[in-house]
């Protein structure tokens, strides 16, 4: 399978700028006749979230189908998260988040989530908002170098098996019975010493990640060459129900009984259609695609920057003026965050990766 996947990388700056719109749906909401105009275009747009760690999970079994260590695999996750994610977090612990207390910002530079005895899978999220995710991530990350220092044949299969087993039967333990709801946890009694670990992991958000990757094997192993006319078919009835249940709401909220739905339905039906029809590299989604980490990570903090500060611009602008305001001050910093910061990272890990797999052969050469 090729390491470009057009509809992967569209659909990821899809959901980027989707995840920015939930939050900034607000901005939409009260100037018009119809109040809650921002809530019925985009309170389902947090299903962005959902797309990601499917997608994740894709990229990930893709990006190393070529045998690679797990300390490689390492270095190229922590120069592609860290780096950009720092930039953000110090320029709000240095402003508007300097108010929180030290322990909040402590947790949130360390991908821990502010409070495990919260709901699933938010866990009262992180001071950066949207960081609350790359916890996940990360955590999917870690068992996937495992399962891949094992056998990276079988790398999916085992991160699969591992992640289903720690959630099925740690919610069986503590509750009784097993669920794949957005909310599901286990009810750990907070005295136990692994309290935390155990909320978190139980999480059936985690599955997201595991469903990725299951796609990811199915398009790599099977053909689905539908051909043009069943593949464009394909496509639309996905789309077409994506669009209901977005707009409709059935579907609003996290996890696979909820947003995991018309996100596995619409990523099914762009990957169909691309293998069916060929897409073409629309230049708009390609950016879009490449800068989806960065605004992703960086919106929230001109949120609580501008609200806190309240500059004149700000708040002066109103309705759909402060809405294009704000997606255009996102999408600005988000691209001089990508090209000067998370950019120039990622060609760092790649050098540092490159180095160390010439070491061994230095070694060979001075013998």
């Amino acid at each position: 399978m090729n390491n470009k996947i057009i509809s992967i990388h569209h659909l990821r700056g899809i959901a980027g700028l989707f995840v920015v719109f939930f939050h900034f749906r607000g901005y939409l909401n009260g100037p018009y006749a119809q109040k809650d105009i921002g809530s019925i275009l985009f309170n389902s747009a947090a299903f962005g979230v959902d797309l990601f760690f499917m997608i994740s999970g894709f990229i990930i079994a893709l990006s190393t189908q070529k045998q690679t260590t797990s300390l490689v695999f390492g270095i190229r996750r922590f120069f592609r998260i860290y780096p950009a994610f720092i930039v953000v977090f110090a320029v709000g612990a240095l402003s508007v988040y300097s108010v929180e207390p030290i322990e909040n910002l402590i947790r949130a530079m360390l991908f821990i989530h502010r409070d495990y005895s919260i709901e699933s899978p938010g866990f009262g999220y992180n001071v950066l908002g949207p960081a609350w995710t790359l916890t996940y991530e990360i955590y999917f990350y870690f068992i996937f170098a495992i399962a891949m220092s094992i056998s990276h044949k079988y790398r999916t299969l085992l991160t699969s098996t591992i992640l289903l087993v720690q959630i099925f039967s740690i919610q069986y333990a503590f509750n009784g019975h097993i669920s794949i709801s957005g909310a599901a946890s286990a009810d750990v009694p907070y005295d136990n010493p692994a309290f935390s670990l155990l909320r978190f992991a139980s999480s059936p958000i985690l599955i997201e990640f595991v469903i990725g990757m299951v796609i990811y094997e199915m398009f790599s192993r099977f053909s689905f060459n539908l051909g043009r006319g069943i593949g464009t078919f394909v496509f639309f009835v996905s789309l077409g129900f994506f669009t209901t249940h977005y707009f409709g709401g059935r579907f609003s909220g996290f996890g696979l009984d909820k947003a995991g739905v018309i996100s596995l339905v619409i990523l099914v039906g762009y990957l169909i259609y691309e293998r069916s029809t060929g897409i073409k590299e629309y230049a708009s989604l390609n950016f879009l695609g490449d800068v989806s980490y960065s605004i992703y990570i960086s919106h929230y903090l001109f949120i609580n920057l501008l609200g806190f500060y309240k500059p004149e611009f700000f708040a002066q602008a109103n309705g759909i003026s402060k809405f294009i305001m704000m997606t255009s001050i996102t999408l600005t910093a988000g691209t001089l965050l990508h090209y000067l910061i998370e950019k120039p990272m990622i060609r760092i890990g790649k050098s540092l990766e490159t180095r160390m797999k010439r070491a061994p052969e230095l070694q060979i050469d001075k013998a």
